[in-house]
């Protein structure tokens, strides 16, 4: 497995009431996260052999979310280190909702079709990759071809990003997003799972695409040869950040396995759910046995 994209400093900070104005009372977290960074970590703590290429800084917080990555297990000689520039995400949590984030990605968009070109036998050897939106149009498109006929995974990653992916979804076999993504390549309103689930027809330009809608609180939508809507068990929401990475992970992980896409959603959900528990955008425990776990206590229930 092959992921392409970001991999930055998560400064979290949560507070409960947040009023605006005025310095709040909360907490503030800085560790590892980034959308190809997560997703890479936690399909490697489900036992994929996966390699990481993106573009990171050179300063020591920098070091810090390199060397986390490869503690869980990801191959790093991909990561190229940048002079002068870092990725940061940066978002404000109340109510167990991330109220505004804001996200600064220079390293990743340096990263050119050059960069991505000299990785080009590593993509072709992956039997599956996945490109997340922080990387340029250019990176993306360079990397879409060197991954033909290869199991695509894409991560629109934002609404400010979603429209990087458009031109590729034809190419795609999965797409993970949120509704306000969803939103924004359907062309259409997302307003319930029903919504979502027509919007996620829509972008089946091609056989065998599989769209999983992750909607907060409302639950996960998988559109693919089944429509499947999950609900969410109760939980406390800890950090939401990295949640929709662990979906990603874990529908990518269930649909290679070959899980019937009932299972490959509910194991997809559990992975979003765990994740919410802990102040990191990845879970440490992340793994099969716990997933299938949480999926069983959530279908007990």
């Amino acid at each position: 497995m092959v992921v392409l994209g970001g991999a930055n400093i998560d400064v979290v900070a949560s507070a409960d009431p947040l009023h605006p104005g005025v310095s709040n009372r909360g907490t503030v977290r800085i560790g590892a996260g980034g959308a190809g960074r997560n997703v890479a970590a936690n399909l490697a703590r489900l036992g994929v052999r996966t390699a990481f290429i993106g573009a990171v800084g050179d300063d020591p917080l920098s070091d810090r979310v390199v060397a986390s990555t490869a503690q869980a297990g990801v191959d790093i000689s991909g990561v190229t280190r940048v002079a002068r520039s870092k990725n940061i995400y940066v978002a404000m949590i109340a109510a167990g909702f991330v109220q505004w984030a804001v996200a600064d990605m220079t390293a990743a968009e340096s990263l050119t079709p050059g960069h991505i070109r000299a990785h080009a036998s590593a993509i072709r050897a992956a039997d599956a990759v996945v490109i997340d939106a922080n990387l340029t149009p250019q990176a993306i498109a360079a990397a879409c071809e060197l991954a033909a006929g290869r199991t695509l995974c894409l991560l629109p990653v934002s609404p400010a990003k979603a429209s990087r992916m458009k031109p590729h979804l034809e190419a795609a076999s999965c797409v993970v997003l949120g509704a306000a993504e969803l939103q924004v390549l359907a062309g259409s309103a997302i307003d319930d799972p029903s919504d979502a689930a027509r919007a996620a027809g829509t972008l089946r330009r091609a056989p065998g695409l599989t769209t999983v809608v992750t909607m907060g609180a409302r639950g996960l939508v998988w559109v693919g040869r089944e429509v499947v809507h999950i609900p969410v068990p109760p939980v406390s929401v800890r950090n939401p950040s990295g949640a929709g990475d662990a979906v990603a992970a874990a529908a990518l992980y269930g649909m290679l396995a070959g899980f019937a896409e009932d299972m490959a959603a509910r194991l997809a959900l559990a992975a979003g759910v765990m994740t919410v528990t802990v102040d990191d955008s990845t879970h440490p425990d992340l793994s099969l046995k716990t997933l299938q776990a949480h999926a069983q206590l959530a279908i007990d229930r």
